[in-house]
């Protein structure tokens, strides 16, 4: 279930974002132009925004909660791809094309959605942009190279170090699964580093 937000003022948020990419406030008709790009929506908890098979056309950019980006082998089990939380982009980096990945909401969340062709024109726009976006392509590359060449428990480690708040959000489920390991091989890893402390 979602529920649609209108007015600019909800908007603070995103403009705050483009205003820091810009290096300089934006004018009127640059915050009328971004907002009528965006859609604004509040999504309750286990929510899918995206599934695997479909067309993606939309990036998202999240105010307030936690999304997770995953797919699902043949067995059916769920492997997560990676997380994104407050002031962070997700979204399937091959879009338009019909994606692979499901991305579903953690927690009750917040969040921007703009579709394709209108992220091309403020791409255009707003050449920052392009750099934050960039960022988004090295960590996926880092987290495939993480994958394939590190231990569960090097990525464990990677990922408290990285990002120490989201352990504390996430259930232990969804990091196995980020992981590529059981919930019990977590259970190991973590009572191995609780008797290194």
């Amino acid at each position: 279930m979602s529920f649609e937000f209108r007015s600019m003022e909800n908007y603070d948020v995103l403009l705050s974002y483009f205003k820091h990419i810009k290096g300089a406030p934006l004018e009127a008709a640059e915050m009328q132009e971004i907002t009528s790009y965006f859609g604004k929506r509040s999504y309750k908890k286990k929510t899918l925004l995206m599934r695997a098979g479909e067309a993606n056309t939309k990036h998202y950019y999240i105010e307030k909660g936690l999304l997770r980006l995953y797919i699902i082998d043949q067995s059916g089990k769920e492997f997560n791809i990676l997380f994104a939380s407050e002031r962070q982009w997700i979204g399937d980096l091959g879009t338009p094309a019909e994606t692979p990945y499901y991305i579903e909401t953690v927690e009750d969340s917040i969040v921007y959605s703009i579709a394709e062709e209108d992220f091309n024109v403020l791409y255009k726009r707003y050449i920052k942009l392009a750099q934050y976006i960039r960022k988004s392509y090295v960590f996926l590359q880092k987290r495939f190279v993480s994958i394939l060449s590190k231990t569960a428990e090097e990525n464990y480690e990677e990922l408290v170090a990285d990002h120490p708040g989201l352990i504390q959000r996430l259930p232990q489920y969804q990091i196995s699964s980020y992981l590529g390991v059981t919930p019990v091989f977590l259970s190991k890893i973590l009572a191995k580093r609780a008797k290194k402390d």
